[in-house]
């Protein structure tokens, strides 16, 4: 054994020696396009036109490339919606694109079509035609999209997630009259109708029996007699279809007593059209409006162009990994809702790739990602974090001897993990291969987007699925992704360079940042073809996003390497994004929990690592003595308030009964709010040290954050290491 660990060891010391020698020869991201005059600037960077083929991106509307692609493909399947992981309903090429030009029809000739209608917005003059889409992913969800492409309309698109309240306010802050929703969320919606009085209209997106629709149960001509699992799946189907097919009329009643219509998108779809014109093909007509978490703590509509759209598709069809790996599926889990993945659904039918949509059931999800047929699969930290957390658990219940013995490998794989002898390795032991059998056998690549993953899970999944890693940058204002990188970039701290030669890029100095530094940090700003047009309604917000050389203003911090590359650091607004995805305003919760009595400053921190928020609160130790005095807190412990305050510290003042008593005051004030619960903040550190300007506060009584952070670097490392510890599967 010792000799065996001696040998290993020496061929890694060999293969860490040759990595650095052998690492991202010739790669550049970007060309300096315009040197800096400005102070606190950093010059304009432009993305390298790798192709030589940026002439050839010309803009068209999307909806012809589409549809072309898929008359070239006919018969073949577009869609695959999966249900209790197995293929219960297939949509081909011919029929998705038929249905949504029948569709597309009825969008405009029925009860008038929808209504144009004008709003205090200076994209499209003011004038709108708006669709909304309420929904999980399925075919019907891409169909409403594609139909709203081709006659003009707007597609107004809700993740299915939001609150009533946000839903109820974007409907009426759109005056929205037409709304494709799925069947379980029409109850809800009709309890508020007397809060909707523009809503006229639903459309179910939902495929129910008695629907006369192209997309077909799958039953093929000489197929094996279904066995006894098929046959209870196929009788739990039909059953669950019924129940719903019952409530669709109950609800469709209900619907018109309340004066408004409802059918089905199934039904809508029989009539064949064999032209089509697409209605809206300037460049600047707004295609979409997608709502998103904004900094006011309610979602805003971030509106997206024709070309937006397609300088976003286009470009990555081109990108090196595509062209490598050729995808022919694309695993749809990610919500149609968030322009990650939407923008990857316009792609796959760009370049023909099946879709295939997840059976929506997360104790299903392992099963459906190991059958899917995918070599790249999409996700966001989250995702790959339990993926991660998953394999180690598996690995811990080995026999100690074998559980070594993988270690070791996979120990000696991590420093060049796609090498010649990382690969002679896995070749001769087939570790990877027997963990990756169980995960998906087709996997080949992994892309991280939506947030920062943590360099380590991005490292060791690579190593342990004997996999690709790739990370990559976008926003909803930048239609999807901007910045991904190479398929000859392998490093972890690299989330690439822009996507397509339209894009520029800089950074200007933030805090401790120097954007005229080496390497130069800062505040990324971006421009380019695929960024969105404005803040739907909201002018002043529109008009802060951007600089006055029309660079949108990203909030994100960053360093530019000399090849260009671009690494994620930080993030300047008090927007963050935890490892949900999901977003908190930071300022806000502040602002909130600043509220309760004895509470100086509320200082909230939060990272794409973490699961929920942490915060720094300052106390007004005589006020806290007081509260706890009246709530009788300090009773319990048989202590008065001045032997509270004596020679009170910090670490007395962190007992968990008073810990426990503001946080029950948190959530006090959390419970005053429609917040959603990523909001709720569980782990906090109390201080009684004096705020002042010489130390954590501004001139103007602002608190520095970044000192707070400093200082309290010990509190918020070891809450890190809490859901580092968590996703391992330790206990804390």
């Amino acid at each position: 054994m010792l000799g065996y660990s001696l040998l290993l060891t020496a061929a890694y010391l060999i293969n860490a020696a040759t990595y650095c020698a052998q690492h991202l020869k010739g790669l550049s991201y970007s060309n300096v396009g315009t040197k800096s005059t400005k102070v606190g600037e950093s010059d304009v960077y432009v993305g390298r036109d790798e192709r030589k083929d940026a002439h050839l991106h010309q803009y068209t509307h999307i909806f012809p490339l589409l549809y072309e692609k898929a008359q070239s493909r006919g018969d073949k399947v577009a869609i695959t919606e999966l249900e209790d992981c197995e293929v219960k309903r297939e949509t081909t090429c011919t029929e998705l694109f038929q249905r949504a030009l029948s569709l597309s029809h009825y969008f405009s000739t029925e009860d008038g079509g929808i209504p144009m209608k004008k709003y205090d917005e200076d994209c499209n003059n003011g004038n709108f035609k708006i669709l909304g889409i309420y929904g999980a992913n399925s075919a019907n969800w891409l169909t409403a999209d594609l139909a709203c492409m081709v006659m003009g309309a707007t597609s107004l698109v809700m993740h299915s997630k939001f609150s009533q309240d946000e839903v109820v306010e974007i409907l009426n802050e759109s005056k929205l009259e037409w709304l494709c929703i799925d069947l379980n969320l029409v109850d809800a919606l009709l309890e508020r109708k007397k809060d909707l009085p523009f809503l006229k209209k639903l459309l179910i997106l939902d495929t129910l029996p008695d629907s006369t629709n192209k997309g077909k149960r799958v039953n093929r001509p000489g197929a094996p007699a279904e066995t006894e699992e098929q046959k209870e799946k196929r009788e739990k189907w039909e059953k669950a279809e019924k129940e719903n097919l019952e409530l669709y009329k109950k609800l469709k009643t209900k619907a018109e007593g309340l004066g408004m219509t409802m059918c089905q998108i199934n039904d809508l779809t029989k009539k064949k059209i064999t032209k089509y014109k697409v209605k809206e093909t300037d460049p600047e007509h707004i295609s979409t409006i997608v709502y998103t978490s904004g900094t006011s703590g309610k979602p805003k509509g971030v509106m997206l162009s024709n070309r937006a759209l397609y300088f976003t598709v286009v470009p990555v069809s081109k990108w090196s990994i595509f062209l490598k790996f050729n995808p022919q599926h694309h695993f749809s889990y990610l919500p149609l809702s968030h322009i990650y993945e939407r923008s990857i659904a316009y792609l796959s039918l760009y370049r023909g790739m099946q879709i295939r949509i997840w059976s929506k059931d997360i104790s299903l999800f392992s099963k459906d990602l190991s059958q899917c047929g995918a070599n790249i699969v999409v996700g966001v930290p989250k995702v790959f974090n339990r993926l991660y957390t998953t394999i180690m658990a598996e690995i811990a219940k080995l026999p100690p001897l074998k559980r070594f013995m993988v270690q070791k490998i996979l120990a000696m794989r991590r420093s060049n993990n796609h090498g010649g002898f990382s690969q002679f390795l896995e070749g001769m032991t087939h570790v990877s291969q027997k963990i990756r059998d169980k995960i998906n056998p087709s996997l080949e690549v992994f892309f991280s987007g939506g947030g920062k993953i943590s360099p380590n899970v991005e490292r060791d999944l690579s190593v342990l699925l004997n996999v690709h890693f790739y990370q990559g940058y976008g926003l909803t204002e930048t239609s999807g992704p901007v910045i991904v990188q190479h398929q000859t970039d392998d490093r972890t701290n690299s989330i690439g360079g822009p996507i397509s030669p339209h894009v520029e890029y800089k950074v200007v100095t933030w805090e401790k940042y120097d954007a005229k530094g080496n390497p130069p940090r800062g505040e990324l700003l971006l421009r380019g073809q695929q960024l969105f047009s404005g803040y739907f309604l909201r002018k002043e917000q529109t008009q802060n996003a951007f600089t006055e050389d029309k660079f949108y203003k990203t909030g994100d911090v960053v360093q530019v390497g000399k090849d260009g590359a671009i690494t994620f650091l930080d993030r300047s607004k008090g927007l963050v994004k935890l490892s949900q995805g999901e977003y908190i305003e930071t300022d806000m919760l502040n602002n909130l929990y600043s509220d309760i009595d004895f509470v100086n400053h509320c200082v909230v921190y939060g990272d794409d690592s973490m699961d929920g928020p942490l915060a720094i609160i300052n106390v007004d130790k005589d006020l806290f003595a007081k509260c706890l005095e009246r709530d009788g807190v300090l009773k319990s412990q048989g202590i008065s308030a001045d032997a509270f305050l004596k020679n009170l510290t910090d670490e007395k003042l962190n007992k968990e009964e008073y810990v426990k008593y503001v946080r029950g005051k948190m959530l006090e004030m959390y419970k005053t709010t429609n917040l959603n619960r990523y909001n709720i903040v569980n782990d906090i550190y109390l201080t009684c040290k004096l705020w002042d300007t010489s130390n954590y506060l501004t001139p103007t009584f602002k608190v520095r954050t970044f000192y707070v952070f400093n200082d309290f670097k010990f509190f918020i490392e070891k809450i890190q290491k809490t859901y580092k510890d968590k996703m391992k599967g330790k206990s804390k």
